[in-house]
Formats: C-alpha cells, sequence, structure tokens
C-alpha cells in the first residue's frame, strides 16, 4: 500500500498515549482504508471502533463511526443509505462542538448532494463545509474542493472547475491521500467521457480530444495500479469503452462493456446503465451483431425515462435515434431525436442554474 495517510496515521497511532486519542486515528485510518477501495479492511476496523466505543462512549468516536460506516456503503456501491450515515455524524459533532467532523461530514454530504443533483442541498452543505474547516484541515477542504470542481464541470464552467481542482489537488498532498487523487482523476475522465459521448450521439465528436481523453484514462487506471487504489474499478474500462466507441474502435468498445458493465452497476452506476446500453448497441449496429443490438436498444429505451440527469436522457435519446436511422426507420428516428433535443435544452438550463447557485453560494461566503 503506497498511501502516505496511512503510514502517516499508522506512525500517529504507534506514538499516541492517550487511548480516546488513539482510537479516533484508528477511526481516520479505518475511513482512509474504505476511500482505498479496501473494504474487508475496513470493515474489520469499524468493528473494532464500535466495540472500543461500548467502553469509551465518546460522541466524536460515534461519529467517526458513523462515517466510516458511510464511507464504506459509498465506495462499495454509492449506495444512498450514505447520506443518513454522514447526517449522523454531522448530527454527533455538532452536539458535542466538534467543527473538524462537523465540516468532514458536511463535506461528504455535499458529495452526496451532487450525485443525487440535489442543488439546493449541495450549496447548503458546501457552504457549512467551507465555513467550518479550518485552512489545514485538507481532508475537508480536499473534499469539498472536488465537489465544486465536479459541480462547475458539469455546468459547463471548465475555467472555475480547474482551479478547483488544482485547490482539491493541493490539499489531498498535503494530506499524502492517495485515493482523493485517485477519485480526482476518475471523475475528471468521467466527465470528459460523457461529453464526448454526448457530443458523438448528436454527430458532433471531437476525435482528437477523444484521443487525448483515451490516453488520459489509461493514466488514471496506471496511477491506481500504482498507489494501490482498488475502489470504483470498473469505472475506467467503462469510460475507454466510450472513448473506443467514439473513435470507431467498436468490437474493442463491445467487449469492454461486456466485461464490465455489471460491475460497473454494482459500484453505482446503474442510473446511467440505459445510457451505457445504448452506447454499447450502438457497437453491435456497426458490428452487425442484430440480436445483441436490439436486446440493448429495447432496454435502453426502456429505461431512458428513469435517468434523472437530463444529459443522460438526452444522450440516450440521441444514440437510440442514431441506431433506428441506422436501419432506415426515419420515422421513430426523429421522434427519439425530438426527445433527445429537449432533454439537451434541458440539460443547458440546468447547467445555468447550477452556474447562478454556485457563485451565489461562494460570493456569500
Amino acid at each position: 500500500m503506497a498511501s502516505r495517510l496511512i503510514e502517516r496515521l499508522d506512525r500517529a497511532i504507534a506514538t499516541a498515549t492517550d487511548p480516546l486519542q488513539r482510537e479516533h486515528l484508528k477511526a481516520e485510518r479505518a475511513g482512509a482504508l474504505a476511500r482505498l477501495g479496501l473494504l474487508a479492511d475496513a470493515r474489520f476496523a469499524l468493528g473494532g471502533l464500535r466495540t472500543q466505543n461500548q467502553r469509551h462512549r465518546d460522541a466524536l468516536l460515534g461519529a467517526w463511526i458513523h462515517l466510516v460506516d458511510g464511507l464504506i456503503d459509498h465506495f462499495e456501491s454509492i449506495a444512498p443509505g450514505a447520506v443518513d450515515k454522514f447526517q449522523r455524524a454531522y448530527a454527533l459533532a455538532e452536539s458535542d462542538r466538534q467543527a473538524p467532523m462537523q465540516a468532514l461530514a458536511s463535506a461528504w454530504l455535499a458529495n452526496c448532494a451532487f450525485n443525487a443533483s440535489d442543488l439546493p442541498a449541495l450549496t447548503r452543505h458546501v457552504t457549512n463545509a467551507l465555513t467550518l474547516a479550518e485552512p489545514d484541515h485538507h481532508a475537508a477542504r480536499a473534499r469539498v474542493g472536488l465537489v465544486l470542481a465536479d459541480a462547475y464541470r458539469c455546468a459547463g464552467d471548465d475555467a472555475t472547475s480547474q482551479d478547483w481542482y488544482l485547490r482539491s489537488r493541493a490539499h489531498a498532498s498535503a494530506d499524502g491521500d492517495s485515493s482523493m487523487i485517485s477519485v480526482m482523476l476518475h471523475n475528471i475522465s468521467s466527465m470528459r467521457s460523457g461529453q464526448i459521448a454526448l457530443d458523438d450521439a448528436f454527430g458532433r465528436a471531437d476525435l482528437d480530444l477523444a484521443r487525448k481523453a483515451l490516453l488520459e484514462a489509461e493514466s488514471t487506471a496506471n496511477y491506481d495500479w500504482g498507489t494501490g487504489v482498488a475502489s470504483l474499478s470498473a469505472l475506467v474500462p467503462v469510460i475507454r469503452a466510450q472513448f473506443l466507441m467514439v473513435l470507431g474502435r467498436f468490437d474493442a468498445a463491445a467487449q469492454l462493456f461486456d466485461g464490465h458493465l455489471d460491475r460497473a452497476r454494482q459500484e453505482g452506476l446503474a442510473y446511467r446503465e440505459p445510457r451505457l446500453l445504448a452506447d454499447r448497441a450502438w457497437c453491435h449496429v456497426r458490428l452487425g451483431h442484430v440480436a445483441e443490438a436490439l436486446a440493448d436498444a429495447r432496454a435502453a429505451e426502456a429505461g431512458v425515462r428513469q435517468q434523472q440527469d437530463p444529459d443522460d436522457r438526452a444522450a440516450t435519446y440521441a444514440r437510440l435515434a442514431m441506431i433506428h436511422r441506422h436501419g432506415g426507420r426515419e420515422a421513430v428516428a426523429a421522434a427519439l431525436q425530438q426527445r433527445a433535443d429537449e432533454a439537451l435544452a434541458e440539460h443547458l438550463a440546468s447547467q445555468a442554474a447550477t452556474r447562478r447557485a454556485l457563485d451565489q453560494t461562494l460570493a456569500n461566503l
């Protein structure tokens, strides 16, 4: 394991003289294990923390236990139940006036709000995290910085997004947190693949950008291998599949989708599954795999309305329109394209609203 954060915590645990402080450090270490994707180790450590807190009855240790429990849920499958656990961590920390834990829990709540596309909750938790976190509270500031970077990137403001990515990376580096840097690289690559695949579904992909982004995705996989990060292992292959599809390498893309789509669903990408199925269907169409293309297209069309994000719906409808247009079903393709255009307009309006809300939140701070 190459994480400097784990090494630092191990040294601190070994030299701690106060028993309760030692448990707090062990809890922080358990959270770091969860974020590295070492979930069995994190669960084992969590069991020990719960046993210790039956004796200590300490509010901060209780808050850590809820936070670690939420992190395990989140890094196993981006489970929505993590929100309740982060909220309990925040409430216990607030009752004991533990501002650093309040800031950290708020940062994770902001992360969950972003994933749920809950803009009011996002701005509320970002405000809490940035207000409560001291300048050297690297864990909280790295996490909330990444949330803001991702939110601005999704909102189409790449310049502001890049500024927050740099801030987040600086805090993660200061903390020796390789898993944080890994997540940042994954998120950048995932958002880039989403945008490039969306453009491709509307017939305006930038192939040079797709080639560069494919190399960056492979670099992210190499970073994970070098630092021991095991979380979200199916994300990079699915991202690579989208880039390969855009570049016309349909056979390689279909193989990656086939090999990793089920695992990606388990790791939290179920909300995007119709879109990915539509992409795989397009690969099968171009490869002449009629039965496979038909099965994926039907599944994608059945699930497209349940996708919460309008850009996912736009990409799915547009890809399905391409498939029907390729088969000569012009009337069906036109109806699907109209839905794609409507979802894209909704996406652009959502981006503008998000930019306004984030700008106002940060201005108030």
